[in-house]
């Protein structure tokens, strides 16, 4: 078992699991986010006067506390802020945690043993803080690699901080109550990387599970629909032969048992309806295939084609449950651009939009669904999926993304549909947003980067 997940040394790999573990933070925290910079604030602020209460003597630091307090004044305001400046949540919040655990409470240990007159004088509540602090920060970074280099940076910035405010500190009291219990610290990080990687395990486990009933399914499942369409064709070939010979044998006055002429026509419909109900069956094995993959864009190829071609493609392979639902459809495909991406990702991600805001549609017993194709001259290209049924509540509109996550009435949903969307349209190099007024509309918004064409 590997208890740090290691990518390869390129600096581009590095760099992407570092943004990647920023961002698994963020979703990780974001629930909570407004909790957790409420208690930062009062902590930090509270303490101070707690310990100089009970521990005049000892060194604090107001400036240093208040800094920390007011870096956590965004996470408060979390629910607030505004969509355009969530982009830099995951910059923002594993620097803000550094700051506010590692740093502060690693420099009020240091700083109080670098000024203690003798060696063995530290304030046992300093190095019991900074472990505490190890702990929360461990477990709100979330990430091994992640978490152990921030807290090298905080370390590094500690010992710079206490060497030039006093350049003739107590080292041996520093080196005693800080230095000496690194080995310690590097445990923590260690076995909390550990314990926090099973809300990961869980969470593949249960991709993993999804995507084991899919393959199972899938496999059950195509062989006796293949079947039966394959029957429906090889009847259809002949049953116009046999109502010729029927209608021959009604015309000559033969002896044979009479079908209505409705009968008849609805034979011919039924072998038609076999065949599209089987079609149907078969988008929904793929539909469920394609979503519950773990690396979707990684799987296939890149192609180039017309962002009019790929919706009218989806359209035609949708499976609407009959003419009705067909109908509340419609598309504004003027404004056509090229994208590059696996066509069949693409398609699959309309798909899942058209289910949920058909979804929602009936559910809201009013409204229609408006596929839109945008292009403007500062390279932003967008494909605008809107219905107008019953829109999404506020509380829910962060968490729409979130694998997992479903508001969707039991047996119509899993939740791994959107989070899809999402995975296909970052690793496309684009984006996927959604804005709504709860009762009014919903829309969501596909962003595709320009293809190069030098």
């Amino acid at each position: 078992m590997r208890f740090f997940h290691f990518p390869s040394a390129s600096y581009s790999d590095w760099r992407d699991h570092l943004v990647r573990a920023s961002g698994e933070s963020v979703r990780y925290a974001r629930h909570h986010m407004p909790m957790l910079g409420s208690a930062g604030v009062v902590c930090l602020i509270g303490y101070y006067f707690i310990w100089i209460i009970l521990y005049p003597d000892d060194y604090e630091s107001f400036a240093v506390r208040f800094a920390g307090a007011l870096i956590c004044i965004p996470a408060v305001l979390f629910r607030k802020i505004p969509r355009h400046l969530l982009k830099w949540l995951p910059l923002y919040w594993p620097l803000a945690l550094t700051y506010v655990l590692p740093f502060v409470f690693g420099f009020m240990l240091a700083q109080n043993a670098a000024l203690s007159p003798s060696v063995g004088t530290t304030n046992i509540i300093w190095p019991l803080q900074n472990v505490v602090a190890l702990v929360l920060f461990i477990l709100l970074i979330n990430d091994g690699i992640l978490a152990t280099l921030l807290w090298l940076i905080a370390t590094a910035a500690i010992i710079s901080a206490v060497l030039l405010i006093d350049p003739s500190p107590n080292i041996e009291e520093l080196r005693r109550v800080y230095l000496d219990p690194m080995p310690l610290y590097a445990f923590i990080l260690v076995i909390g990387s550990v314990a926090m990687r099973n809300r990961k395990i869980i969470e593949l486990e249960k991709l993993h599970a999804v995507a084991d009933v899919t393959n199972n399914l899938a496999h059950e499942l195509r062989t006796p629909f293949l079947g039966i369409k394959a029957l429906a064709e090889g009847i259809g070939l002949h049953l116009p032969v046999l109502i010729q010979s029927y209608d021959l044998a009604i015309a000559h006055n033969l002896k044979i048992e009479p079908i209505r002429r409705r009968h008849l026509e609805r034979l011919r419909r039924g072998l038609r309806e076999i065949e599209i109900e089987t079609d149907y069956s078969n988008s929904i094995i793929d539909r469920l295939l394609i979503n519950s993959t773990e690396r979707p864009v990684e799987e296939h190829d890149f192609e180039l084609f017309s962002a009019q071609h790929c919706v009218l493609d989806a359209l035609h392979r949708y499976p609407f449950v009959g003419r009705y639902e067909r109908d509340l459809v419609s598309v504004d495909l003027d404004r056509d651009f090229p994208i590059l991406a696996p066509p069949v990702l693409v398609v699959h991600v309309l798909f899942n939009l058209m289910k949920n805001g058909l979804y929602y549609v009936h559910k809201a017993g009013k409204g229609d669904l408006r596929v839109t194709l945008v292009t403007s001259r500062n390279r932003q290209d967008k494909i605008i999926v809107q219905d107008t049924g019953t829109g999404i509540p506020p509380q829910n509109i962060r968490r729409i993304f979130e694998r997992f996550f479903t508001t969707t009435e039991a047996g119509h949903g899993s939740g791994i549909g959107l989070s899809f969307c999402k995975m296909v349209m970052e690793g496309l190099g684009g984006s996927i947003t959604c804005q709504s007024k709860f009762g009014i509309y919903t829309r969501f918004v596909m962003t595709f980067p320009r293809p190069d064409h030098g």
